[in-house]
């Protein structure tokens, strides 16, 4: 009698619930649908395990499974965690509108650049291009790197440092720079690796544009700012007295 009263219980609990949990997945939104509307460009960061959404003066970075996500250098929490599917994270609504209104509000630039640098960037696209290329190299003397590129004509670039230091410690983000490249496609930037200065880790350097442009990586192995300098004073320090 009482394992039945059970049963009927758990039948119950059931019937009741799954309607919602399937009201739930059917409303979530398809995160790159979510981006292509709002004007955001969606780039898989393999490195980080996360989508990075972009565009100048905003970047957000979410990852599958976790309630925080990143808005540029800040933190903000979601009620319900995005969810990984079929190649695409989906996220509820309420998010997905908190990301329309922060693509709405922040960093929104001047239609008419706007739509100048689409259509340079679609016309260097169907000439063939739609790929980046990057380089990157220590810079002598500093605690800084330089990172040469191409990309199609006038199209923005967003390029992300990643730290490895140990491996024991998890990748981290270094920084993020937003440039944009010129009349021929190029671009270039100096970027501060001061935050990540640990001789001998590995930064991973990647660069992502808008869509329909395939991402570009390179890595940098950090090394003395010095390395070909004879300095007389580090010489004498070693001196048995």
């Amino acid at each position: 009698m009482m394992r039945t009263l059970l049963w009927s219980i758990c039948l119950m609990l059931t019937l009741l619930f799954m309607p919602h949990a399937a009201s739930s997945a059917q409303a979530e939104l398809a995160l790159s649908r979510v981006a292509n509307q709002s004007g955001l460009s969606y780039a898989w960061l393999g490195v980080e395990r996360a989508v990075s959404l972009t565009r100048k003066g905003l970047v957000i970075v979410l990852r599958p499974g976790a309630n925080e996500y990143e808005v540029n250098d800040r933190i903000e929490v979601t009620a319900q965690a995005p969810r990984y599917a079929g190649g695409d994270l989906y996220v509820s609504p309420e998010l997905a509108r908190r990301i329309e209104t922060l693509a709405r509000y922040t960093g929104r630039p001047v239609a008419s650049e706007r739509r100048q640098r689409e259509t340079a960037a679609a016309s260097q696209m169907s000439a063939g291009g739609g790929q980046l290329a990057i380089e990157a190299r220590p810079l002598a003397g500093r605690e800084a790197i330089v990172v040469n590129g191409q990309a199609p004509q006038g199209a923005p670039v967003t390029i992300t440092l990643f730290g490895t230091v140990s491996s024991d410690i998890p990748t981290v983000v270094v920084s993020r720079h937003d440039v944009q490249a010129d009349v021929n496609g190029r671009f270039q930037a100096v970027i501060s690796i001061a935050s990540d200065y640990f001789r001998g880790s590995v930064l991973q350097v990647v660069a992502t544009s808008g869509p329909g442009v395939a991402p570009a990586s390179t890595q940098v192995t950090v090394g003395s700012p010095n390395p070909h300098v004879e300095v007389p004073a580090e010489k004498a320090s070693h001196e048995v007295w």
